[in-house]
């Protein structure tokens, strides 16, 4: 039991440094650059960056084919093999670039880009080769059981996009969606080279090239690099879609581009969890009960803060809306309040996909996905010509949550994880207490918006430790 607390407050602590670095920088990145640029250069034109974005993200696979998660929980499980597997997968990732390129553009004559498609082509696919690396690098120092690194580094590239771009935007006052993408590559850049620099006194860098050993890592990571496929494809699909099916000058894309920039920034808070977690289950994969206390533990976390963002975004969705982006329609509102809805099963599934990929049981993984991806290919052929931007929310929606119950499914039968009555019983009082405070402040508090949701966390806080749900005892206590 002393195993299990001792490992459950270092993941808090790492996790509650993880949270404070990117609550500081992701939002001043999401709402005072990513959003203005939107605001400056017009719905239509960065609806066709948004799609562009998306297309490139399809094609993410072929530049990290499973590579990172395999990364994660090989070093995980062979720490002193690091440099050998650096230089190999290193070398690997360069040539992936290569093919990446290739079938990114080859990809775009038969679907319909024309020039001004193509002039923002290229560096948005550069965009996408250094997230890669960038990604890759960092994930050597959880893998190496160094979290604090994770934690501290996992906001450099947004932290240097905001002093780059935020010049362009309030110094030099000239922007445009050319000068937003060079801004991020330059970020990107120096981010690789810092986590280069850092690396380089605990590991030996070199890289290997051989297309032998690349086939061999294919080989090895293949499963993984379905998984990414998979969740790539009905997670993006949407913008695509939406700019392809619409003929609105991308009108409806830049609508929904507005919405899902909030749902993707709340979701970085599941992935940086993800991030922690995948290689904490994969030393834990034998002990059956110190994992299941993990995963409880991280569960309570994300279900807490996804109910919280959830009923806000229901509650305040017009408020949040106006103070991001200023002068909103009722469209806009409407597609913000319903997407949201999707990160309550979106932020949970990043804890039993963790399990799955730590554990290498992919193949049931993969086929749930599939599912996902037909369903969402479906209802987003019905529902886009019928209600644009607003179909493609709901499409999420359904994606969302049939995908999170099948993994929630899979994982109490493949891994016999169990919940206390305490956990369950708390999530039950969090629930109804959450929407009740929500709907009464909605209805008969006429304070400041901010106040009525912060008044309304502290409680929550409050009645979480009441309940049990909530152990503050973790930040503190001292192992012994």
């Amino acid at each position: 039991m002393q195993g299990d607390n001792t490992l459950n407050r270092s993941f808090i602590k790492n996790i509650a440094v993880l949270m404070a670095v990117n609550l500081l920088v992701k939002p001043a990145y999401i709402f005072l650059i990513d959003a203005q640029v939107q605001s400056r250069v017009g719905e239509n034109e960065y609806g066709l960056f948004f799609s562009i974005f998306n297309y490139c993200m399809l094609f993410q696979v072929i530049l990290d084919p499973g590579i990172f998660n395999y990364n994660s929980q090989l070093i995980a499980k062979s720490p002193n093999d690091v440099s050998s597997h650096f230089s190999k997968i290193a070398g690997a990732k360069i040539l992936l670039v290569a093919i990446y390129a290739v079938l990114v553009f080859a990809f775009s004559w038969p679907i319909g880009f024309g020039e001004r498609h193509y002039s923002l082509l290229p560096g948005i696919m550069c965009i996408f080769i250094l997230i890669s690396f960038s990604q890759y690098l960092r994930s050597h120092f959880a893998a190496l059981g160094q979290y604090h690194y994770e934690a501290w580094y996992s906001g450099l590239d947004k932290f240097l996009m905001v002093l780059i771009i935020g010049f362009m935007l309030y110094i030099n006052r000239a922007i445009n969606i050319e000068l937003f993408i060079l801004g991020q590559i330059a970020a990107l850049v120096l981010a690789c080279l810092c986590f280069i620099f850092l690396l380089k006194g605990r590991i030996q860098l070199s890289v290997q090239f051989s297309i032998k050993e690349l086939k061999v890592i294919i080989k090895k990571t293949l499963p993984y690099a379905f998984v990414l496929l998979f969740m790539t494809l009905f997670t993006r699909m949407d913008g695509l879609m939406l700019e392809r099916l619409l003929d609105d000058s991308a009108y409806s894309a830049g609508v929904y581009a507005r919405a899902y920039r909030l749902l993707d920034a709340a979701n970085m808070t599941g992935i940086l969890f993800a991030g922690l977690m995948l290689p904490m289950f994969a030393k834990l994969m034998n002990d059956t009960d110190r994992l299941s206390s993990l995963v409880e533990e991280a569960t309570r976390m994300l279900f807490y803060i996804a109910l919280l963002v959830c009923l806000c975004c229901w509650y305040y969705s017009d408020e949040i809306m106006d103070l991001v982006y200023g002068q909103n329609t009722q469209e806009h509102y409407t597609v913000f309040k319903y997407l949201m809805t999707g990160f309550f099963a979106m932020s949970l599934a990043n804890v039993f996909g963790c399990l799955f990929l730590a554990s290498e049981k992919l193949k049931e993984l993969n086929r749930l996905f599939v599912f996902g991806i037909f369903l969402n290919f479906s209802l987003n052929m019905l529902l886009i010509p019928r209600y644009g931007a607003i179909g493609a929310a709901l499409t999420t929606i359904a994606t969302q949550y049939v995908v999170f119950m099948g993994q929630l499914l899979l994982a109490f039968k493949d891994f016999r994880i169990k919940y206390s009555i305490q956990t369950l019983s708390g999530m039950a009082i969090l629930i109804f207490f959450g929407f009740v405070l929500f709907k009464l402040a909605a209805l008969n508090v006429s304070l400041n918006w901010i106040v009525e949701i912060i008044i309304i966390m502290i409680f929550m806080i409050f009645l979480a430790y009441l309940c049990g749900f909530l152990r503050l005892s973790l930040f503190f206590k001292r192992s012994k």
